[in-house]
């Protein structure tokens, strides 16, 4: 087995019972949910539009920085 895999122990994890009630994340989108339409610049110049991938079946955001 990979060591990195088998150092969790994922057996004995489990979620908080009061994780989904913190007022935190209230109104945020979740797991599942649609996501709102933006559009974006790419680096080389053109705006592209989330909703212009609607019907693929994934669609990847990477968002980073190189500094």
């Amino acid at each position: 087995m990979d060591p990195s895999v088998s150092a969790y122990n994922y057996e004995s994890f489990v979620r908080s019972e009061t994780s989904a009630r913190s007022g935190d994340f209230a109104g945020r989108l979740r797991a599942g949910e649609e996501a709102p339409d933006f559009s974006l610049r790419t680096v080389e110049g053109e705006t592209v539009r989330l909703s212009g991938f609607k019907g693929n079946r994934h669609v990847l955001l990477e968002f980073g920085s190189i500094t």
